[in-house]
């Protein structure tokens, strides 16, 4: 099974790390800060990602997703971008955050098992990340349905 990736990076605008989605199949800290990798069910075709800033944990609400996890991350950035890939930054494809420091990621994932690649009037594949301050814990897998998210955590 092949995927592509959604990746979150600071200023370097670049995220390499060896990622295992064995925790959660859906998303993976950089270990060394300033990156995140969320894993996509398709290799080719478009996806759409929304990313929220709150100023504590939101409420949890994982109906209408099939996956839902958490993971925390230290930022050393203003900013988180969102895999732009022409090498320059791209205010719309950033949140801007408070400053550098500690956060908490909660990515939401649907029609991750919808096919690869995509015929006109498939369902489109969906990311909604939430991200606040908080002390770093361990990754947490709060919902899990999609085969491609059991398909990673048992590689």
């Amino acid at each position: 099974m092949d995927a592509s990736t959604v990746d979150l990076t600071g200023e370097d605008l670049v995220t390499e790390f060896e990622w295992d989605m064995t925790a959660t199949g859906l998303v993976e800290a950089d270990p060394d800060g300033d990156g995140a990798r969320i894993l996509c069910g398709q290799e080719i075709g478009g996806i759409v990602v929304t990313a929220e800033l709150w100023d504590d944990a939101p409420p949890l609400t994982a109906d209408g997703w099939q996956d839902v996890a958490e993971v925390s991350v230290a930022w050393r950035s203003a900013f988180m971008d969102f895999a732009t890939t022409d090498g320059s930054e791209n205010p719309a494809k950033q949140l801007e955050l408070p400053g550098p420091g500690d956060y908490r990621l909660r990515v939401h994932g649907r029609n991750r098992d919808d096919g690869d690649p995509r015929d006109d009037g498939d369902p489109i594949e969906e990311y909604l990340i939430q991200v606040w301050p908080a002390p770093q814990d361990k990754p947490v897998m709060v919902k899990s349905t999609s085969e491609t998210a059991a398909f990673w955590r048992t590689r």
